[in-house]
C-alpha cells in the first residue's frame, strides 16, 4: 500500500487530503482545501495563496489519479465545491475531480447540521450525473479485490454536534492498515477510542484537536485527549500522524502528550504552519525565518 498526505495544516493549507493507492484501488479521502478568510483579522499572506495554488495542483493530479473519492463531511477543506472561490481555489476543477468516479459520502441527510445538510444537496444536485457511482457511505464496508474500505457510523464533528457528523475511513489492503479519523478533533469518545484500539491500523491519521481555540475547546477536553491518546499509542504498533485544526497552533507540538508525526513529517518535510505565523508573514519574515 501506498499512502500519500496530499495537504494539511503542516503543508501550509487548512485540509486532511490523503491518497491511498493499493493493487485494487487508488483513492483520495478528502478532496478539498482551504484557507482561513480571516486568522487575526488578517487575510491570508502571499505565500499562503502560492501554498494553496500548488496544492490544489497537487491535489487535482491525485484525484485524477484516483477511482475512489471518500468524502467525510461537508466542510469545504474537505470537499471541492462546484463554485470558485480564491480561499479554495475551486476555480471549475469539481466537475473533473468527480467525474466517473465512484464517490462514498457522507450521508447527505442523516446526522447532519443544516448548514451541511445544504452544502451535500447542492453538492448532489451538480454531481449526480458526473460520477460513476454514489454511496451513502455511513457504517459500510466496501470490497475490492483484496481490499477493504470501512466506514464507521458517524461521530460528532469535536467534543459535541453542533459542527454536524463526521465519518471514519478504514483501508486495509490485507497487509497494511490505514485509519482516517477526519474531524473528530481529537479523540474524546470511548467508542472512538476503542475502535482504534480493536483496528490497530498501520498508520493512524488524526485531525487534532483545535488547541487554537482553547476558549471553545476546554481545558478538559484537551486533557480528555490526551488520556484517550496515550491509551491509544500503548495499545496500537502502528505510526500515529496528528495534523489538521491542531497545527494551528504555534505551540501544537507542546499540546500533545504523546510521540507523533504531523503530514509534512511523514513525507520528510518540515511543518510550515503558514495559518499560525500569518501576523508574522504580513510582518515580512521569510518562511526560513519561521521553520
Amino acid at each position: 500500500m501506498k499512502v500519500i498526505p496530499i495537504a494539511s495544516e503542516s503543508l501550509g493549507v487548512r485540509s486532511l487530503s490523503t491518497f491511498i493507492k493499493t493493487k485494487d484501488i487508488a483513492l483520495v479521502i478528502d478532496p478539498g482545501l482551504a484557507l482561513a478568510p480571516d486568522r487575526y483579522k488578517l487575510e491570508p499572506a502571499e505565500i499562503e495563496f502560492e501554498t494553496l495554488h500548488k496544492l490544489r495542483e497537487e491535489l487535482n493530479k491525485y484525484c485524477e489519479k484516483a477511482n475512489i473519492l471518500v468524502i467525510s463531511h461537508y466542510h469545504y477543506d474537505h470537499y471541492t465545491p462546484f463554485f470558485d472561490d480564491k480561499y479554495l481555489e475551486s476555480k471549475n476543477y469539481a466537475s473533473k475531480i468527480y467525474r466517473d468516479k465512484i464517490l462514498l459520502i457522507k450521508h447527505p441527510t442523516e446526522h447532519i447540521n443544516q448548514s451541511q445538510m445544504n452544502r451535500a444537496k447542492e453538492f448532489l444536485e451538480n454531481v449526480k450525473d458526473l460520477a460513476k457511482k454514489i454511496e451513502f457511505a455511513d457504517n459500510k464496508e466496501f470490497v475490492f479485490g483484496d481490499t477493504r474500505i470501512k466506514i464507521s457510523k458517524p461521530f460528532p464533528h469535536g467534543k459535541d454536534d453542533k459542527l454536524g457528523y463526521v465519518i471514519i475511513t478504514i483501508v486495509d489492503d490485507g497487509n497494511f492498515k490505514v485509519m482516517h479519523t477526519s474531524d473528530t478533533q481529537g479523540i474524546l469518545f470511548d467508542e472512538i477510542k476503542d475502535l482504534i484500539i480493536r483496528e490497530n491500523p498501520n498508520l493512524l491519521i488524526v485531525g487534532g484537536p483545535p488547541t487554537y481555540m482553547m476558549y471553545r475547546y476546554g481545558k478538559k477536553s484537551l486533557e480528555l485527549t490526551n488520556k484517550n491518546l496515550d491509551e491509544i499509542r500503548k495499545k496500537i504498533d502502528g505510526t500515529i500522524i496528528i495534523d489538521h485544526h491542531l497545527v494551528r497552533d504555534k505551540k501544537f507540538k507542546e499540546k500533545i502528550n504523546i510521540d507523533f508525526i504531523t503530514m509534512a513529517e511523514y513525507l520528510g518535510k518540515k511543518n510550515m504552519p503558514l495559518e499560525a505565523y500569518r501576523k508574522e508573514l504580513h510582518k515580512g519574515m521569510k518562511i526560513e525565518e519561521l521553520f
